[in-house]
């Protein structure tokens, strides 16, 4: 999400993170909200530091947001400082509702309940770590679930949780901005075999 006219952090998290969050919320009971996890000493570090330089920022409530958005997401330790921020924002608003948010190996919640089945989790890519959230709300009832992702990833790992989950509809919201299809994995794992 980009900051728009948010010119600090904390009308970052008011203006434009939490809205969007409350705007999903109006049509289910539960929103978690995944993370990836930017560990120096990984292999991703290595892949993620050819990306390009950007500007080091501390994200303070009260601290400007950096006039380019992409430059500043291209430093691990900004995106590290960002996700923890807003985590922790979206887990104290009351909702309501069920928000779940990891939080580095941690989870938050804005409700209380049982996460022994979310954390302490050491999985660096959300990718894989969505897959336990997914398995965490069908043991919760839910047998109707969206999984938003922008990675191509996340898609086949849907297919391979819809064979092995017992969950009616598993849709996957994949693409950027305004421009996203809903692909039904439900649909697509039925229509492959195990194999």
């Amino acid at each position: 999400l980009r900051p728009g006219a948010a010119r600090k952090f904390s009308d970052y998290a008011n203006q434009v993170f939490i809205p969007y969050i409350l705007s999903q919320l109006q049509y289910v009971n539960r929103v978690d909200v995944v993370w990836d996890e930017y560990l120096p000493d990984s292999l991703k570090a290595e892949t993620r530091s050819k990306r390009g330089k950007g500007v080091r920022r501390r994200v303070e409530p009260c601290n400007a947001i950096p006039g380019n958005w992409q430059e500043f997401l291209r430093i691990d330790d900004n995106k590290t400082e960002l996700f923890s921020y807003l985590a922790i924002c979206v887990s104290a608003h009351d909702t309501g509702k069920q928000v779940i948010s990891t939080h580095h190996a941690d989870v938050l919640c804005s409700q209380p309940r049982d996460t022994s089945g979310l954390a302490p989790c050491t999985h660096e890519e959300a990718d894989s770590r969505m897959l336990l959230h997914l398995e965490d709300a069908v043991k919760e009832g839910y047998t109707k679930v969206v999984v938003r992702t922008v990675d191509t990833d996340v898609v086949v790992l849907a297919v391979t949780a819809a064979q092995r989950l017992n969950i009616t509809e598993l849709w996957v919201a994949f693409g950027t901005g305004k421009s996203f299809w809903y692909l039904a994995a439900h649909e697509i794992a039925k229509a492959l075999s195990p194999d």
